[in-house]
């Protein structure tokens, strides 16, 4: 490579490794690796011209990104070096620590999405292998919960989503026709990776609004589940910041919040009392059983494919006959899990035993 197209280039490769190996503890980063990503990307990246502007640099920097990848995982599998630490079998003993000293078995969730989320509570300790995090973890106990909270984090808010809601309700209102049909008034619910519960209390506005039509008063269990019992208790308090309740239509805000002085939203006691939270961990602990409706959305994608078809098995031992599953927009059936669920509403992701 020519010394001007070198002097233009290589600053933009180095600024995208910095930042692309900046939470990567699961490969070695030291300079000499470092040195051979960067070689690799300065011989695949030609400069068209001598003087590059602006808005010519976001060209270079998605042909540097294209290489770039590549470089990190070619160098990381075949280090110039030999290498002070196994860092995936010291990442696996982390996980075998927490599961011994916490119970939570992390082992098959997914690899890159359990990584990253370690990463992160490295990166704030300045730490640099996984053997060091475990070292902090056995000195500072109380890291693991803030190491949990990081694992369990779970964006969501009320009706996200909101097309799939307009799905759900007229789920809901068939599921109820159905019911009232067979002389049935019971009607259990389960949410299941329930985070801070804006989505259960998302099912229990609407079923107040169908059931309150209703001239006999069905029995209602809304069951609403997470692993993170920090999300639980801000979950049993109902109260979230305006952010969150953006996609409640405004006669929901009406009639079911209250605003407060700083600018958040308390849930109304009709609302609240309407779902019974719990501690439940998917994987390793009893289901909850004779369910009409299962809703489980961007829960799948912290799983391997094996615990996702784990857990399908166990929602559709949940279900009675008949029964619906809702998942996320991203998350699809798997293997022959697909024969044995019928397909409702694919953009819905909604399926029925």
């Amino acid at each position: 490579m020519l010394e001007e197209q070198k002097n233009i280039i290589e600053p933009l490769a180095i600024e995208f490794l910095n930042n692309a190996l900046m939470l990567r503890y699961d490969i070695c980063t030291c300079q000499i690796c470092k040195d051979g990503m960067l070689s690799l990307i300065l011989s695949k990246v030609t400069l068209e011209q001598q003087t590059v502007m602006p808005p010519e640099k976001a060209k270079y920097r998605r042909e540097i990104a294209h290489a770039g990848l590549s470089a990190i995982e070619i160098v990381s599998k075949n280090p110039s070096h030999r290498l002070s630490e196994d860092r995936e079998r010291s990442f696996r003993a982390l996980l075998e620590q927490i599961f011994q000293d916490r119970g939570l078995d992390f082992r098959q969730y997914h690899e890159g999405v359990i990584k990253r989320k370690i990463a992160v509570r490295m990166h704030s300790h300045s730490l640099e292998s996984y053997r060091d995090y475990g070292r902090l973890l056995t000195k500072k106990p109380e890291e693991f919960d803030k190491l949990l909270e990081e694992l369990c984090i779970n964006v969501s808010e009320f009706f996200r989503d909101k097309e799939v809601w307009i799905t759900v309700r007229y789920l809901l209102e068939n599921l109820v026709k159905q019911k009232k049909l067979k002389g049935d008034t019971s009607l259990r619910i389960w949410s299941a990776g329930c985070a801070n519960g804006e989505e259960p209390y998302s099912l229990a506005i609407m079923l107040h609004e169908i059931l309150k039509l209703e001239a006999q008063p069905f029995g209602l269990e809304l069951v609403a589940t997470d692993i993170d019992r920090k999300a639980l208790r801000t979950a049993c308090a109902g109260v979230y910041p305006k952010e969150n309740v953006k996609n409640a239509e405004g006669r929901y805000l009406k009639n079911y919040f209250v605003m407060l002085d700083n600018g958040n939203y308390q849930l109304k006691n009709e609302i609240m009392g309407m779902v019974k939270f719990q501690y439940l961990d998917l994987i390793r602990d009893d289901i909850i059983k004779e369910t009409d409706l299962i809703i489980c959305r961007n829960v799948f994608i912290y799983f391997n494919r094996s615990l996702q078809e784990q857990l399908l098995r166990k929602f559709y031992n949940s279900l009675k006959a008949g029964g619906y599953l809702v998942m996320g927009k991203a998350e699809t059936l798997l293997g022959e899990l697909k024969e044995i669920f019928k397909e409702i509403d694919l953009n819905a992701r909604i399926y029925q035993k």
